[in-house]
Parts: C-alpha cells; structure tokens; sequence
C-alpha cells in the first residue's frame, strides 16, 4: 500500500470580508498542518495493517506446517509405545507443573514456556542488547549495538524490501526483522542466503552464557551457523549451536558455558517462497534474537502432575517406562516418582532414578495405591565449575491400567 500523500493546498478567497489576510493565512496554515497530521497517521496505519497482514499470513503457512510436523510425531510416538499408554510433558504451559509445599520458591526451578524448558533457579539475568527500567518496564535498545544484514545469495532479485535489523534486538516480539528478497514470478531460483553481523555495546561484565532466537516465519527458514569473535579469534562455533545447523528453525534458546563475545555473525537461508504481489518472494528474519549473561543457582526442583485423561475410568496399574529428555544422569538430573500429593509434598518417594530403570521389562506396580494421579520431582544439578545450567525438555511416562 502506497503512502497517502495530503493534495490540499490554501487558495485566496476571491473576495474580501471582515477577516483580514493575516487571518486567512493563519486558518489555512491551521488546516494544512492538521491535514498533513490526519495524512501521516493514516499512512502510518497504512503501513502497520501491511506489515501486520504478511505477518499473519507467513505465521499461519508456519504453523500449518508445524502442525502436519506435530501429527508425525505423535504417530512415532503411538508406535514406540505399542500396547501402553503414555504421558508426555513439556513446558510450554505450566498447568501440570507443580512444587512441594516445603521447596522454597528460591530452590524452584525456572520454567521457560516460551522455549518449552525448565532450568535452575535463575538469580539474575543481564540483557547485552538492551536495558529495562525496573520501575516503569520501558525498554531501551543499546545506542551503541551495532547490525548490518548482508547478502550471500540473493543474485538475480529484482528488488529487497527490508526492516530495519534492530527490530531483532529491541525485546519485543510484537516487531521483527523482515527481509523479502524478490524475483519475477518464472525466475529460476530455489533458495537466498543472506548473514547478520552483531557488533555488541562494549560492557563491564564481558560474559554471555544465553542466546535465544525467534526466527521469522517460525518453522520455515533455516538458521545455517552462529559465530562469535572474541578479542583474540575469529569464526568461532557457538557452543551448543548444531554444527549441521537448524533446518527449518523454530524459536530455540541455546545455554552454554562462559564465552566473551564482541560480536557474533548469524547465516540464515530460506528455501520456501510464495508468489506475492506477481512476485516470486522469499521471506526470511526474526522476530527477536536476545544475547544474556544469566546467573543461576546450583540446584532447583520441579514437579509434573501426572493424571490419567478424563476419558480413562481407570486407575494406574503398572509404569512401564519413565524418561527425560534429556535422560536423566543422576549426576545433574534425577528423578523421584510418588503415589500421593502427600507424599511428594513429605518428599517421600516411591521410586527415584537412583535405584533400577522403570524400563518395560521391569515395570513398577502402583495398583496398590488405587490413583488416578501420580507425581514426578525432577531435580538439576550445576556442574562442578559449570556456568550454564542442566536443561529439561520433557518428561515422559507409559503406563497400563485396570
């Protein structure tokens, strides 16, 4: 949509009145000024409801596919679990998620349902892209980070339209970095390439141990490789990062151990285009990529209610598996199983990690207990000289009943 542009022009009266021409000049500089208002807010609504319109439209084609993603997973599962049934948590929601009555709200682990994680106790966080006022929440982006976006392979575009990159960067999720790289509608090509360069603020505390991303559209584009400087070399691997890449990038949160970055280079490529606007188009961005140093404390604990669905009239009879992903260690992650809300607050178990595997061939019975619901704590432990955290994605449980 163009930009609406104000016509209105003062034109002299052909006769004379009581007004005098000063007047006439001073009303009509009144009007124009608040014509060109009307316009330019209007062209700025313009603008949003544009902006807004292809966002809806690239978020639902990823979520489209995330959704046919979904259902192949959950058939895998069904298979691998031929016979049971089964309960599979992660933490994109806390409504199964709870804690002992006696566990200090300082020793409960961090959920993360944006990323769908849980980690230690977070004791405080350091944003290097941006400040919050602790009084008002206002954010305010760094005046001195510095992002450039530049072209691998995007040969052959007729034209790119682009926001601004510090979009990326501003703590918001509501605005984002959009690039769409634009080909006549026959042009043979079948995928761009394009790189972001992030020179950070110099800062007293150097560390980061925490990125995150939220690509831009969600599922569909692919983040190639992450690197970071240092002071002293060049092109090194975030740790953490798959060195194969991440195909088809939904948002991710990538925990690590201490580096000092100054700055970090992020390749992404898009393989998916639309026709848009008689255009071949191919979208790519984020809609925020945040860089921290976080703190944590050296153990925290989180509870999952484990409840039979309402349409099962039965009672747990048997648990045939138990697993976390990832697998617990029982060196920076273990697990304890208990029968009753009672039990779980006392922190009296009725099976834990330390001893045998719940595995199918050697299954635990709690029909004795006579329960719909069953409760799992699952503990983490920071590793010795570690200054990152354990990370837990999920839980899963099979299970009969009678």
């Amino acid at each position: 949509m163009c930009a609406l542009i104000p016509t209105f022009s003062p034109i002299e009266p052909t006769w004379r009145g009581n007004s005098s021409s000063a007047d006439m000049n001073s009303n009509f500089e009144e009007i124009l000024y608040d014509l060109n208002t009307i316009f330019e807010e209007a062209s700025s609504q313009a603008i949003d409801l544009d902006e807004l319109k292809s966002t809806l439209k690239h978020e639902t084609d990823a979520l489209n596919e995330r959704l046919y993603a979904v259902s192949g997973v959950m058939h895998a599962y069904q298979q691998s679990a031929s016979g049971y049934k089964m309960f599979h948590e992660e933490f994109y929601r806390t409504k199964n998620v709870l804690f002992p009555d006696s566990l200090s709200p300082s020793d409960r682990c961090y959920v993360d349902t944006d990323f769908g994680i849980a980690t230690l106790p977070v004791s405080n966080s350091f944003s290097k892209v941006y400040t919050v006022n602790i009084n008002t929440g206002e954010i305010y982006q760094s005046p001195n980070l510095s992002v450039s976006v530049t072209p691998l392979d995007e040969g052959g575009s007729l034209k790119v339209e682009e926001t601004s990159p510090l979009r990326a960067f501003n703590g918001n999720n509501q605005s984002f970095w959009e690039r769409k790289t634009r080909f006549s509608r026959d042009y043979a090509k079948g995928e761009v390439t394009c790189k972001m360069d992030i020179l950070l603020p110099s800062m007293s505390n150097p560390n980061v141990n925490s990125i995150y991303i939220f690509p831009y559209p969600e599922g569909t584009s692919d983040i190639t490789s992450v690197t970071y400087n240092t002071l002293t070399a060049q092109d090194l691997v975030l740790p953490t990062f798959p060195t194969a890449g991440e195909d088809n990038a939904t948002r991710k949160k990538y925990l690590f151990n201490d580096i000092q970055p100054v700055g970090f280079t992020f390749k992404f490529k898009q393989d998916n285009h639309a026709i848009e606007d008689d255009y071949k188009t191919f979208v790519y961005g984020a809609q925020e990529i945040g860089i921290e140093k976080v703190e944590y404390k050296t153990n925290g604990k989180v509870g999952v209610k484990v409840s039979l669905p309402d349409w099962d009239t039965g009672v747990f009879n048997r648990i045939t598996s138990l697993t976390t992903y990832p697998m617990y260690d029982n060196i920076q992650c273990k697990v304890s199983l208990y029968p009753t809300e009672g039990d779980f607050d006392a922190g009296v178990p009725l099976w834990s990690s330390t001893s045998n595997p719940i595995i199918p061939s050697s299954t635990l019975d709690v029909s004795a207990y006579a329960t719909e619901t069953m409760y799992l704590l699952v503990e983490l432990i920071q590793g010795t000289n570690s200054s990152t955290t354990p990370v837990l994605d999920s839980v899963t449980l099979t299970y009969t009943t009678v």
